[in-house]
Order: structure tokens, then C-alpha cells, then sequence
């Protein structure tokens, strides 16, 4: 038979569902929850312990809560009520037993906030766990919200600048309740829905990204005046220059130490690798090398690169150089992508790393075995 704790258990995973039907105005109650009220053994003492906790938790005695619909059944010659049905008379009964009265009062409100500055709400009925996860928060989230929607982008202020009546972070410290709810009620025109970044995403001003660029021939440096430069990704765009090759290079210290080459120069990927494609042009003209980390995410980084670069090469990213380094790969679990723009043998090597939970840092290559391989190209 159901214990009250078993109840509470199995009625307390119905409580959103419960309170997205109380949103929507539907009436639910007498709500019946199924539930085992057979008697394990037949005995009296068997079937009085399990009675007794159930009725004393009941309605009938504690004034709320769950009713019980009684039977007679004759038990050892003696006739006896046993549960017959287990229900709520009242959606206020539910949330007695539940204890989740004060839950249901955070989603109402927040639910509230929202209808109150845009009536086409009826999405947030569906969304009681969000509702409830950011209660505490939802006036400010529904201020940043409404400036976006009143507001046609570009939005030429950073996000600290917006004047929006909330603390200084709070953007930032709320990104993911904000992109949800902006995506939702924001018209697609104000959506770049393709970037992740939230100031890209609803086109609010962004600080430069700046891309350090390493002459690695002399005679080019003398176009370039020159050994290293750090320039915006639109001054990048503009250079006036044509190397023969680049090489994208995620880590600093691998960047730093890249060893000299004929008519090339190298980018430092960290931060930068995710917009080259965008922005700089001339790109499409060279050999164009990626020397990401030997996991996942380094193929998943290459993937998009390519998607822009089709005749972009890895290097120092294949089986060779993973199972001549492979004592120095650390754990690393990551949710498998498909990654359609990866040649075969790029694909073999990133489902290798993904099924043994593997990540091969760039900076564990040799530099000795660096200089061989660009020799080789």
C-alpha cells in the first residue's frame, strides 16, 4: 500500500503540471492520483500499520490536504475500511500536502510581471519551472526585456551602458533567463539567432576584438613594418598584404614560439578564432592552416572555420601526432556533434577522442617536431 511519503513524492512530480493548467484557468480537482492500495498480507496488524499512517495524514484529520474514499472489506472474519481512492478536492489541498504553497505564490507573481508589460504572454503559461527558478529576479528581467523590445537595434551602448533601471551586472549575471525570454518575445528582424554571444545576438555594441598577428618571414615584415601586430578585426581585414600562408594558432605559447616561415604569419586563435571567418577576407587567398588542441572542441572549431574556408587544412590535428603524444592526454567528455565539413580522417581521430574521453593539448607537442612538420608543408 502507498505510503503518505510515497504520495508526497508521486503528487509532488505533478505540481508543474498542475500549475500550468491553473495558468491556463483548467480545472483539475477532484484530482485522483493512482496509486497501490492493495495490502501486501492479508493480516489485521499488516493491514493496520499500513492504514493507520495514511489515515493520520489525511484530510480528515489534519483539516487539508489528500481525501481517502473508503471501502469495507472483511479481513480475518472482521469487517474493516480500507482505501478505496486517494484524491484533492482542491488545487489548496494539493498545494497543503505538497508544501508547495509558497512556490505556486513565486510563479503566480512572476507570471504576473510578465502579462502586465506584454500581454501576448500565453508562452510563459508553459514555463512554471522557469517561472519559479527566477521569481526573485523576474521584475528586473522583464525591465531588460521591454527595452529591448521598445527599442530598435543596433543598440549603440555597451551592455553596462543601457539605461535600463537594474544594477550594473545584471545583464551579465542573468544571460541565459534573458536570452530565453528575449527570443521568445522579441520580433525575429531584432534576433541574429547564428551567434551565441548575447550583445551579437541582439545587436548591442561590443568591445573590439583585436587580432595578434606574428610576421613569420622578414621580408614580409618589411610590408608590415612590423614583427607583431594587434589590430581590430576590421583594421586586420583592410591589411595590405598577400601571405602565402597563415596559420591559426589557438595556444599563446604555441603562437609565440611558431617557428620562422617563407611569406607566412600567424593568427593567436583564443578569442578570435570564432569570428575569422567573418572578417577577414584576404584569408580566402592563402594556404590557410588550423592548429587547434587535439579534441572536441578543437575539431568543432575547425568545422566552423571551414564552413566559411572549405580549402582550410588542420595540422598537427591526425592520428600520428595524438599516439605519439598520447601520455600526456588528459580526461575530457564531450557530447558528440556532427561535424559535417571534417574529412575522413579528421573524423576518425575526433570519434577516437570523443569514445576514449581524451583531449591532447597543443602546447604537449614537441617544438622540435613543430619545426619538422611546417618543413614538410
Amino acid at each position: 500500500m502507498i505510503t503518505p511519503k510515497e504520495l508526497l513524492d508521486k503528487s509532488d512530480k505533478l505540481f508543474f503540471k498542475i500549475v500550468t493548467a491553473v495558468l491556463k484557468g483548467e480545472n483539475l480537482f477532484p484530482l485522483v492520483i493512482p496509486s497501490n492500495k492493495k495490502i501486501a498480507n492479508s493480516g489485521f496488524s499488516e493491514l493496520r500499520d499500513a492504514i493507520v499512517p495514511l489515515y493520520t495524514s489525511s484530510k480528515d484529520v489534519k483539516g487539508q490536504g489528500y481525501s481517502v474514499e473508503w471501502k469495507v472489506k472483511s479481513i480475518d472474519g472482521t469487517k474493516q475500511k480500507i482505501p478505496n481512492k486517494i484524491f484533492y478536492e482542491t488545487f489548496e489541498d494539493f498545494l497543503f500536502f505538497t508544501k508547495r504553497g509558497k512556490d505556486y505564490l513565486k510563479i503566480k507573481q512572476a507570471y504576473q510581471h510578465i502579462v502586465d508589460s506584454f500581454p501576448n504572454s500565453g508562452w510563459a503559461m508553459d514555463q512554471p519551472a522557469f517561472l519559479l527558478e527566477n521569481a526573485d529576479v523576474m521584475p528586473d528581467l522583464v525591465k531588460v526585456v521591454r527595452y529591448f523590445f521598445d527599442h530598435a537595434p543596433p543598440h549603440n551602448l555597451y551592455l553596462r551602458e543601457l539605461p535600463i533601471q537594474v544594477h550594473s551586472k545584471f545583464i551579465e549575471d542573468n544571460i541565459k533567463p534573458l536570452k530565453k525570454m528575449l527570443d521568445i518575445v522579441l520580433p525575429v528582424d531584432k534576433i541574429i539567432f547564428e551567434e551565441n554571444d548575447f550583445s551579437a545576438r541582439y545587436k548591442v555594441k561590443r568591445p573590439n576584438v583585436y587580432a595578434q598577428i606574428r610576421v613569420l618571414d622578414d621580408i614580409l615584415m618589411a610590408t608590415s613594418k612590423f614583427n607583431e601586430l594587434a589590430l581590430t578585426i576590421d583594421d586586420a581585414a583592410v591589411l595590405d598584404w598577400q601571405p602565402d600562408r597563415v596559420f591559426i594558432i589557438e595556444n599563446k605559447a604555441c603562437f609565440l614560439s611558431f617557428p620562422k616561415v617563407k611569406n607566412s604569419v600567424a593568427i593567436f586563435g583564443e578569442g578570435f578564432k570564432s569570428r575569422v571567418s567573418k572578417y577577414i577576407p584576404w584569408l580566402s587567398q592563402v594556404e590557410l592552416y588550423c592548429w587547434f588542441d587535439l579534441d572536441a572542441a578543437g575539431f568543432e572549431m575547425l568545422n566552423i572555420i571551414r564552413q566559411y574556408y572549405p580549402h582550410a587544412s588542420s595540422f598537427l590535428m591526425d592520428n600520428n601526432t595524438y599516439e605519439r603524444y598520447e601520455q600526456f592526454a588528459v580526461t575530457n567528455s564531450s557530447r558528440r556533434k556532427e561535424l559535417s565539413y571534417l574529412n575522413e580522417s579528421e573524423q576518425k581521430i575526433y570519434h577516437r577522442l570523443l569514445q576514449a574521453e581524451k583531449r591532447l593539448e597543443q602546447e604537449r607537442v614537441e617544438q622540435n617536431y613543430v619545426v619538422q612538420s611546417v618543413s614538410r608543408l
